[in-house]
Formats: C-alpha cells, sequence, structure tokens
C-alpha cells in the first residue's frame, strides 16, 4: 500500500526516536494558498472501493529572516477494507522558493508495523546572487533515513543542478507550461528517492478530458510519470491537469501488477 501515497505524492505520524526538530527555520507569517482533498479508490475488474484518503495544502510563508517561500503539505491514510490488512498513516512535506528550489523534505511514514522518517536538507549556492534553478551553481543534499526495523541511513551528495523530492517535483511540474510542450515530448528530473539519486520521467501525452467517476469534467493536460530505477523504467503513473494556470491535479492511475489498479481522485473541486 505505500505506493498509494507516492500516488498522492502525486499525497500523520510522529514516532519513536526520530522526532528531532526540523532545521527549517520558524515562519514568521503565513497564508494557505491551496487545499486540495481526495478520495483513493482501488479498482480490479468490477470492483470499485475506497481504499484511502488524503490533503494537500499549499502555503506562502516569510521566515524569522524576511526569506519568502512554499510549504507543500500532504496528509494522507487508508479506509474501509485495507484497515484490516495494513493501517496506513503517511505525511509528506517539503519547502522550496518561490523559483522552486528546494530547501527542506520530511516524509512520516506509518504503515502497518512499519515506521520511517526522511529527511533532506538542501544548501543551494547561487552563481553571480541569482535565486532561479538556472543560477544554481552548487547544491549540497543531506538525506537523514531512519525506520524502526533497520535503524538509520545517512548521506550527502553534491550536484551543480537542482535535485528534487517525491513532494517538490510535483510542485516544479505544476508549474511547467504544457502549452508550450509537444505532446510526445519526455523530460528527465533527479528526484531523491530514499538515500539515492533516481530519475523522474515526464512524457506530456494530450490535451484531452479528465472525466471523474462523479461525472464532472474538465479540460486537462495528461501526463505519464516514471521513475528510472537501475536503469529501468518503473510502472507508469497517469496524471491528469488542468489547464488552466493552477494546473490542479485532477486525477492519478497507477496500475499494479496483475492486481487492478489504484485511483486517486479530486474531491472539492
Amino acid at each position: 500500500m505505500k505506493q498509494i501515497f507516492i500516488v498522492l505524492a502525486i499525497l500523520a505520524s510522529i514516532f519513536g526516536s526520530a522526532t528531532e526538530a526540523l532545521a527549517i527555520t520558524e515562519a514568521k507569517s503565513s497564508k494557505k494558498t491551496e487545499t486540495l482533498n481526495y478520495d483513493i479508490f482501488y479498482h480490479w475488474g468490477l470492483i470499485w472501493k475506497k481504499a484511502g484518503c488524503g490533503s494537500l495544502n499549499l502555503l506562502e510563508e516569510t521566515d524569522i529572516n524576511g526569506n519568502k517561500r512554499m510549504h507543500g503539505q500532504v496528509f494522507g491514510r487508508s479506509l474501509s477494507f485495507i484497515e484490516y490488512f495494513m493501517a496506513v498513516r503517511d505525511t509528506l512535506e517539503c519547502w522550496y522558493t518561490p523559483e522552486y528550489v528546494p530547501i527542506e523534505y520530511c516524509k512520516r511514514t506509518h504503515e502497518g508495523s512499519y515506521k520511517a522518517i526522511e529527511r533532506n536538507t538542501y544548501t543551494t549556492t547561487f552563481k553571480d546572487g541569482g535565486t532561479g534553478i538556472d543560477d544554481i551553481e552548487n547544491v549540497q543534499i543531506n538525506i537523514d533515513r531512519w525506520r524502526n526495523k533497520k535503524g538509520r541511513d545517512q548521506k550527502t551528495y553534491t550536484s551543480s543542478k537542482v535535485t528534487y523530492d517525491y513532494l517538490s517535483i510535483f510542485y516544479r511540474i505544476r508549474s511547467l507550461d504544457f502549452s508550450k510542450i509537444n505532446p510526445g515530448t519526455t523530460i528527465s528530473l533527479p528526484v531523491v528517492s530514499g538515500v539515492k539519486i533516481e530519475q523522474m520521467k515526464v512524457k506530456f501525452i494530450e490535451e484531452t478530458t479528465c472525466k471523474l467517476d462523479k461525472g464532472k469534467k474538465y479540460p486537462a493536460y495528461k501526463i505519464e510519470l516514471r521513475f528510472n530505477v537501475k536503469g529501468e523504467d518503473g510502472a507508469p503513473l497517469y496524471v491528469w491537469l488542468t489547464k488552466d494556470e493552477a494546473r490542479v491535479p485532477l486525477c492519478v492511475v497507477i496500475h499494479l501488477k496483475r492486481v487492478g489498479s489504484i485511483q486517486c481522485e479530486i474531491a472539492n473541486y
């Protein structure tokens, strides 16, 4: 069931020894700019069962030093029959600059008996006083992962390019202007996955209509996301984004091997 919240991430627990304070500086002011709620369904043949729910929040913040930043939050949980097999309570948070440069990321996982916390902190230097992705000179990424059954892993990477996490990358994807991208175009973006750097392939498929289970229809961009792990592309995630400037995720679908699919649909749009 871990895939459910990778889907939302495209969508809470704090526990055990993994409760150290975040490195992110305190917010002097904060304003919520987006709240999106989602239903998660398990689909297999004639089976269509609600399996979970989640929410996606975005806040505009100013830190104590007067710096502007964005703060994304995802809260997800299992429901219904899934609870009998494995209760899931996951929380993801990320902070990034208005120019989509990551600052910090934290994922808290509670899935059955499995508990974990992952934290990435980014130290970025820019060329000639710039602040954008193209102005990056060097990025140091400190990764700290704690798992209740395997202990702690720590790793440090350096790069001359922006590197995302499982949440900030989706805000970056939403910022892309698909009206200026040709269908079939694939963009590769680096992502921290556990204690490794992997590639996410973003393929713009087409302009289409997204029809939700409740019958609502929206003009949308359909995109395909694949994680490249150990040189091989994983199972694709299909995402439908609204065609307006907000690029709101309307629906996310991932097909599971031999056992149907997981579908996430927006509930309040």
